[in-house]
């Protein structure tokens, strides 16, 4: 379920650079549905709070940052009870964890009535390197190569759109939420003028034809889910 611009229930034209900017797109983009009692998984050092208005219950959760509660997602269940927070976000985190699946399914027990996702575009890093990125053989890349020493962060899965809009569809409903809008930050396709045409041409020359555009241009999948 594909939302454009128009039809976006939630959106913002404000740009985020890093962690701290991104809780500002978060709150810009999903305030109306950030109030009450609010958990953020992998929160870092809790940014979002300083945006939530004072009388918002704000819970940040993860191992690294300065959290208000520190919880390993690989060794331990969400010590919350079911439904316990209106609004559960877990951004850029599924990622980094083993048992994705378990984790995804740990989220929705513990939200009452919505969960924010965001999940990287894996192919778009490695694209953009093949074709024009600082690639050197002793340079690994970001997140996915192999470092001579232990990385302190990586990430532990490499999907690209297609799977993550699929995965989190058929988990979705598995744990009784539905979905209320899907969409891309950047831009999901090849882009126009003449560039954009050199790039759809040699797309379909060198590649298979059946491969989806977003696959190789859009950005971070947000979806927003409701509980049924």
């Amino acid at each position: 379920m594909m939302t454009s611009s128009i039809d976006r229930k939630f959106d913002t034209g404000y740009v985020y650079t890093d962690r701290q900017t991104k809780a500002k797109y978060v709150w810009l983009k999903y305030r109306d549905i950030l109030a009450g009692r609010i958990l953020d998984v992998g929160a870092d050092a809790c940014h979002l709070r300083e945006h939530l208005p004072s009388e918002t219950h704000y819970c940040g959760i993860g191992l690294g940052g300065r959290v208000d509660r520190v919880v390993d997602l690989e060794r331990s269940p969400l010590p919350f009870p079911d439904r316990s927070f209106t609004s559960v976000l877990c951004l850029d985190v599924l990622e980094h964890v083993d048992n994705i699946h378990a984790v995804f399914d740990e989220v929705c027990r513990v939200s009452q009535k919505y969960v924010i996702v965001s999940l990287p575009n894996a192919w778009v890093d490695f694209y953009n390197m093949l074709r024009r990125g600082d690639y050197r053989p002793d340079q690994p890349m970001k997140f996915y190569g192999l470092p001579v020493e232990p990385p302190p962060d990586r990430h532990k899965w490499f999907f690209c759109p297609e799977e993550a809009e699929r995965f989190v569809r058929y988990r979705a409903e598995k744990n009784g939420m539905r979905i209320v809008q899907e969409d891309y930050e950047g831009t999901a396709n090849e882009g126009s003028g003449w560039r954009g045409m050199v790039k759809t041409w040699a797309r379909r020359i060198l590649m298979r034809p059946d491969l989806a555009v977003k696959n190789l241009y859009a950005g971070t999948l947000w979806v927003v889910l409701e509980r049924k």
